[in-house]
């Protein structure tokens, strides 16, 4: 079965993650320890250690582990038969430090449900001196939304014993499309809107035929898609014995969904 369904963040309160738990069982009651979750989202700041809470990693990384090995699998995985890469190499949002998050939450323009979340996981952090009293920065306002939310759906879903792997759908559409019949170098970018949406919707079909998922609802827009292809690559590599993780203890872990060539090629640790 494929749905789509949306999760309201508006009116979060300071029991943020407790409501957003709440919601999520809502709109998917049967969730488990038997269902995988992927995020597209960071699990915690580059600089804190997510499993320690708002411990801070000393020293704090440039940038993360799990980005550099992720851009070498790619790299290995997109070469052609003379080692040369037949695309553009990953690009990949940088995991901003806490004080990113904090300086946001802060600012008069921040919106209520985000401070709650930033209240909620940040607590004491936000009274910290330093780089945190200084100004928001400005232009940041989509990492605030969508990497808070993220941050709080990892701590929601752990509220519920659901496992939950990060995933980035750019990078799993591109790794998925040369099975389906899409080469990755012929995958428009997002703002070619109605190319790149036909393109992964010619993706989400080819994965829900081969799952036999005749009946799925067409993806209504990029973001629909997005979530599709994530569900549906990861339903197809579990049939397979062929779903992926790279780990790291500090950072959480990150979910790939591989074809039997692409696994055979890669020597990590299966989910």
């Amino acid at each position: 079965m494929l749905a789509f369904k949306r999760v309201a963040l508006g009116e979060l309160d300071e029991r943020a993650c407790d409501t957003l738990a709440n919601r999520i069982n809502g709109v998917a009651p049967g969730l488990d320890t038997a269902a995988i979750t992927l995020i597209d989202s960071p699990r915690w700041p580059r600089d804190l250690d997510c499993s320690r809470g708002t411990h801070k990693r000393d020293p704090a990384p440039r940038g993360r582990e799990i980005d550099v090995i992720l851009r070498r699998i790619f790299r290995t995985l997109m070469a052609t038969s003379d080692g040369k890469a037949r695309i553009p190499g990953l690009a990949m949002f940088p995991t901003p430090r806490y004080d990113y998050f904090t300086r946001c939450a802060r600012d008069q323009r921040c919106k209520p449900h985000l401070k709650a979340i930033a209240v909620e996981l940040f607590g004491p952090l936000l009274d910290d001196d330093g780089d945190a009293r200084e100004p928001a920065p400005s232009g940041g306002a989509i990492f605030t939304r969508f990497m808070l939310a993220g941050f709080a759906t990892y701590r929601a879903l752990e509220r519920l014993g659901v496992p939950a792997f990060e995933s980035y759908p750019d990078l799993q559409l591109r790794l998925s499309s040369p099975s389906r019949d899409v080469p990755p170098e012929d995958l428009p970018p997002k703002r070619k809107r109605a190319e790149a949406l036909a393109a992964r919707r010619r993706i989400v079909v080819s994965f829900a035929a081969e799952l036999g998922l005749h009946d799925a609802p067409v993806a209504a827009n990029l973001d629909q898609a997005d979530a599709a292809v994530l569900a549906l690559a990861a339903a197809s590599s579990a049939r397979s014995g062929t779903l992926w993780v790279v780990n790291n203890p500090c950072e959480g872990r990150f979910m790939l969904a591989l074809d039997s060539r692409q696994a055979h090629s890669l020597g990590l640790a299966r989910a």
